[in-house]
């Protein structure tokens, strides 16, 4: 078999086609969703009940039997209420695991939210305690007020008792005063009035004398 040559544009038509080929290729993974379909007897050409039921469905297991096919078979109830045969090796006794990761995502998130949550609640707590050692601070304040203020009112009733005490002593001062005043007009009077009784006394005194000289002459 002799090699025809290939024309220099085709050889560049394909190398340009491979090259594209890898360049734009893309990655894709097989999906593990499966649906089952649930016959009506536990054999692969029974009737189909429900044409398929996803991967990751919760269902009742009833029982389990050996099928016309020799494989087990599990006789279930869908959501819906259908009752029918499912073959036992598409069924698991645990979630599978696309649900077991969505569940570990959302106890993640539960996680992050109790985490925030917790953030939250350390630094309302941290407020609450500056407020509560502010209102210390306030009622030690107002304690040392009231205390100054308790102090001037008793200092204000001892000024007052003093005050009262020194009136009522002013009170008798003055009233010896006027006694002493009226004792000092008495005794002014008294003796005013004892010397012009004692004028008097004098004057007729002197008056008598004077006629017994007067009669002495006379004779």
């Amino acid at each position: 078999m002799k090699n025809i040559p290939l024309p220099g544009s085709t050889l560049s038509i394909l190398a340009l086609s491979l090259i594209s080929s890898s360049v734009f290729a893309v990655d894709r993974y097989v999906s593990d969703v499966i649906y089952v379909p649930v016959r009506s007897d536990k054999n692969p050409q029974a009737s189909v009940l429900q044409q398929g039921v996803g991967s990751g469905t919760k269902l009742n297991f009833i029982r389990e039997e050996t099928g016309t096919d020799n494989n087990l078979w599990s006789l279930v109830v869908t959501p819906d209420g259908t009752e029918g045969w499912i073959r036992s090796q598409n069924l698991t006794d645990k979630p599978t695991a696309a649900m077991q990761l969505a569940a570990l995502s959302g106890a993640s998130k539960d996680v992050v939210a109790l985490q925030t949550e917790n953030t939250q609640l350390k630094a309302q707590l941290t407020k609450i305690q500056q407020e509560h050692q502010q209102l210390l601070t306030d009622t030690e304040d107002m304690r040392q007020a009231a205390t100054t203020a308790l102090n001037l009112e008793d200092e204000h009733q001892r000024l007052l008792k003093e005050n009262q005490l020194l009136q009522t002593h002013a009170d008798v001062v003055k009233a010896d005063n006027e006694k002493l005043k009226n004792t000092d007009r008495f005794n002014h009077w008294v003796y005013g009035g004892g010397l012009v009784l004692g004028g008097v006394i004098l004057s007729f005194v002197l008056q008598g004398l004077g006629r017994r000289k007067r009669k002495s002459e006379w004779r």
